[in-house]
């Protein structure tokens, strides 16, 4: 999959964005770029067939037309072909992240990626959520992912912030007072 950070990504996904809205066909388009997201996920193979040089053009319109003919808006499949055309296909996980990341603007979310220790659920989410969002001033979307090298805590991650409540940062914490503290001990014994 290609980085959501692509120059080219962000130009495609930009220009359907604003036709989508210049259109009054938002919501109709926002959706069908979640459905293309979807399929992506749901179908290695499919996005195999996006990126390979090898596969004709034609053929991967006549895939376009046989898999999202009817499922999707008349827009979103010229868009599709117009990738097809330019030989620009293979970006088209990244442009769909690309658009999902300005539909995300536009409506004032922002991910969280957050590492917890032990499983989180919904309810243990929720005044995380809550807190993030208070800091923030935006909606957070979270992304959980457990990891037991935290020990316990919470690593969070919005952006370039990284909020760090881990007990593996607070030993790391405790750890590096003590030294700095043991080499002042040290340091003033000496002098005398």
């Amino acid at each position: 999959m290609q980085e959501i950070s692509h120059p080219v990504a962000r130009r495609y996904a930009r220009a359907l964005f604003e036709e989508a809205r210049a259109r009054g066909q938002a919501e109709a388009i926002d959706a069908d770029v979640a459905a293309l997201h979807e399929a992506f996920a749901a179908s290695r193979e499919l996005a195999r067939v996006f990126e390979s040089p090898v596969i004709p053009r034609e053929k991967k319109k006549k895939i376009i037309e046989t898999l999202f003919a009817g499922r999707l808006q008349p827009l979103t499949i010229r868009f599709l072909e117009l990738l097809v055309e330019k030989e620009r296909e293979n970006l088209l996980p990244a442009i769909v992240a690309a658009y999902r990341a300005l539909q995300d603007e536009a409506q004032g979310i922002v991910e969280a990626h957050v590492r917890t220790a032990f499983p989180l659920d919904e309810a243990g989410a929720r005044p995380l959520v809550e807190k993030l969002e208070r800091l923030t001033g935006k909606k957070i979307r979270l992304q959980l992912k457990q990891d037991p090298s935290l020990i316990g805590g919470v690593v969070v991650r919005v952006g370039d912030t990284v909020y760090d409540g881990s007990v593996r940062q607070q030993l790391t914490a405790l750890r590096e007072r003590l030294r700095r503290r043991a080499t002042f001990v040290n340091g003033s014994n000496e002098s005398r």
